[in-house]
This record gives structure tokens, C-alpha cells and sequence, in this order.
């Protein structure tokens, strides 16, 4: 598991080193002479304050404790991150499992018997990104436990094994969700194109519809947009009355896509086509991950029109980015409102107002380094890149980006 991901999942592993730069630099000792002290490297002392390293054996570690004078408070860091690096142990274990499943699901022949389950779709569905990543993907491989183990059973009525189908695609969906989150876009098209056939066995279009949906956003995370805009353009194939909101996050998707591929004109004709489209959405099945919320399709507008060449759609993409951070006031997703400020900091960059890129970003950059997950990380990448791009030779810019390159490669 990458620092990334350690970090999202709140597992800080870094107690030891942080302790011992605090009470080494406490006792102005050099690294040369606490090395000396300890009969170690003094390059090993700050491999381990910079977390490139970290002390295995808990002997050295009290050793340092009684050479520092630090009564227990070394040695008590050090069990803490030995605790955390048993937790993210045992939570690579689970997500290893969860894509092992999610291949075998790819794996199963269409004749399958599966019986039907009560399952927590619904809970794990609104529950995301609102708790701990490991809280919801302990409950989502539970589920995929007893979802695997009424496959093993079979035999059953065709209409429980559609019901069985649907709840292990929406499962599968929210692994798909979490995975790219973390930062894994290949395990997470792998997880819904594991929910895409299942919704092909369930008969389901609106799962297939979201599972295209799903492909799409983990093909752009590695911009592959022309791969993005084929998912998208095939979701919707499957979009009717009874898809709910799949057409206009489809269209959106695809507006997305043929916007980084440099034609903003027709992702303007996509984003109003997606507009009509929400005119007409029925109500979705589950909420939370599976369905597109008014607020979420002003933001795809914003992200969207930001690429735009011509300062008149740039300055929609900026009014659009305003515009879904007030509905994030009201429909609650702080993942996606600092995205939108990005957003924001971005158009106004490239509209050449760097006052207005800094005031739009700065609320992203006082949230917790523990609060930003990839998609977040990533661009303020594009961002920092922007400025150095258009604003070359200004200060303020210069200190900008030092800023953001701290929370870019911040562990």
C-alpha cells in the first residue's frame, strides 16, 4: 500500500520519527552524535526522522529512549505505529481480497446459481466518504463474504437470482468507488466492469448504465479520455425512464472526456443536453454513490468548461465552479467541494487573474492533509503546473506553488 493510501485510510505511520527529530533537536544533539550514542549510522538517524526508514526492532528503540532522556514517550510512538502497521496490514489483506473476488465475479460462467440476500447496499451506499475508508470496506467485504457464499448455494428463482445479481454489481460499485479514491484506477475499472456484467446477468440497465459511468471517471483519473468517452457513449445505450439520473451523469462523463480532448464546444452541447436530461430523470434506486445529485452536475460543468481555449467559456467554467460550491453547502460532500475550488483556482488561472486562482484555492489548503484523497492530490498537480505555466516570473505565484508542492507530496 502507498503512502497515499496509508494516509487516506488515517494511518499514520510516522510517530517514531517525528518523536525522535522533537527530542533529539530538544537536546541540540547533531545526527552525528546521537549515531554515536546508539552505534549507528548517523545517516540511519535521519532515514528514520524522515519516515524513509523505520526501526523494526523495539530494543533499538528503547535504547534511544533511555540515550534521550525521554521516559517512555519514544518507545510509546513506536508501539503506536507497530499497532497501525498491523491495521494497514490487515487492510491490504482485505483489499487484495475484495479484487481477487471482483476477478473470480469476471470469472463465473452466466449459468451460475446464485440465491437472493438482504444486503447493506443502502447504508454502505450514503455511508461512503463520509466515515474512514476501512470502515466501509470492512462492511462492503463482509457483505461480499455472504454474497460469495449464497453463490456456493444456487438454486434458486430466476427472479431471486436478478434480485442477487443487482446486490452484488452495487457492491462491487462501491469497491469500485473506494479503490479509485485511493488511488488505484486500474483495480477500480476491474470492480465495475465486474458490477457491468452482473447488471448484464441481472438484466439491470441501471446498474450497467453506472457501472459505464463508473469505467468512464477511473479511465480519465489516468487520462484516458478517448477510453472514458467509449464507456460513457456506451452507458448510454442502457439509459430509459428507468435509469434514474444515468443519462445526465453519463452525458457529463462524456462532456468530460471530449473536453480534454480539446473540443469544448461539443462538451457544451453535452452539458445542456445533460441539463434536459434532469428535466426528465426519474428517482434513482439507491442513494449516495449511485446516484448524481443536482449539485454534483454543476460541478461537471465547471470541471468540464475549465479546458476551454476562449475566456467566455472559461468564465462559465468559473461561474459554474461558484455555483457548485454554494450547492455543496446544502448537499454535503467535502471531497467534491474542495475539487470544486480547484476548480475554480484553476479557470481563474487560466483567465490570468492569479489573486482570484490563490483566493480559491486557499480553503482546499486549510483542510487537513488527512481530508484530500487522489483525485484532490491530482489536481492541485494540474494547478501547480498552471501557475508555473502562466504566471512565471510572480512571487506570489512562486510561494503559491512551493505551498502546494508541500501538500502534493505530503505523506
Amino acid at each position: 500500500m502507498d503512502a497515499e493510501a496509508t494516509r487516506l485510510l488515517g494511518m499514520e505511520t510516522d510517530r517514531t520519527g517525528a518523536e525522535l527529530k522533537r527530542l533529539r533537536e530538544a537536546r541540540g544533539l547533531s545526527y552525528r552524535d546521537l549515531g554515536a550514542l546508539l552505534f549507528c549510522h548517523h545517516t540511519q538517524i535521519a532515514h528514520i526522522e524522515s519516515g524513509r526508514r523505520w526501526p523494526k526492532d523495539r530494543a533499538w528503540v528503547e535504547a534511544a529512549d533511555i540515550a534521550l532522556g525521554a521516559a517512555g514517550t519514544l518507545a510509546t510512538a513506536w508501539d503506536a505505529d507497530q499497532r497501525q502497521f498491523a491495521r494497514r496490514a490487515d487492510t491490504l489483506r482485505m483489499l487484495e481480497q475484495a479484487e481477487a473476488d471482483s476477478r473470480a465475479l469476471l470469472a463465473l460462467p452466466d449459468v451460475a446459481d446464485l440465491d437472493e440476500i438482504q444486503s447493506g447496499i443502502h447504508r454502505i451506499a450514503t455511508g461512503a466518504r463520509f466515515e474512514p475508508y476501512d470502515g466501509t470496506l470492512t462492511r462492503a467485504s463482509d457483505l461480499r463474504v455472504e454474497l460469495m457464499r449464497r453463490i456456493r448455494v444456487g438454486a434458486h428463482s430466476p427472479a431471486e437470482l436478478r434480485t442477487l445479481y443487482a446486490a452484488l454489481g452495487r457492491v462491487c460499485g462501491v469497491l469500485a468507488y473506494l479503490t479509485l479514491d485511493l488511488g488505484q484506477a486500474e483495480t477500480a475499472r476491474m470492480h465495475a466492469q465486474a458490477a457491468f456484467k452482473l447488471g448484464d446477468r441481472a438484466d439491470h440497465d441501471q446498474l450497467r448504465a453506472w457501472a459505464r459511468g463508473t469505467q468512464a471517471l477511473a479511465f480519465r483519473f489516468d487520462k484516458a479520455f478517448e477510453q472514458a468517452a467509449w464507456a460513457a457513449s456506451d452507458g448510454l445505450r442502457y439509459t430509459n425512464n428507468s435509469t434514474g439520473t444515468s443519462k445526465p451523469r453519463l452525458l457529463c462523463g462524456l462532456a468530460a472526456s471530449v473536453a480534454n480532448l480539446g473540443d469544448s464546444g461539443r462538451a457544451l452541447e453535452l452539458l445542456d443536453e445533460a441539463e434536459r436530461a434532469r428535466e426528465r430523470a426519474a428517482v434513482d434506486e439507491f442513494p449516495g454513490l449511485f446516484t448524481f445529485t443536482p449539485a454534483k452536475q454543476i460541478y461537471y460543468r465547471g470541471f468540464s468548461l475549465m479546458w476551454a481555449e476562449d475566456k467566455k467559456t472559461l468564465r462559465k467554467s468559473a461561474r459554474a465552479s461558484e455555483d457548485a460550491i454554494d450547492a455543496w453547502q446544502v448537499q454535503r460532500s467535502p471531497g467534491d467541494e474542495m475539487l470544486s475550488q480547484i476548480y475554480l483556482a484553476t479557470a481563474e488561472a487560466r483567465l490570468g487573474d492569479l489573486d482570484g486562482s490563490i483566493a480559491a484555492v486557499t480553503p482546499v489548503l486549510e483542510n487537513p492533509i488527512s481530508a484530500h484523497f487522489s483525485w484532490v492530490r491530482k489536481r492541485l498537480r494540474q494547478l501547480d503546473g498552471l501557475l508555473g505555466e502562466h504566471f512565471p516570473d510572480s512571487a506570489p505565484a512562486s510561494e503559491m506553488r512551493e505551498t502546494l508542492g508541500a501538500y502534493i507530496l505530503a505523506r
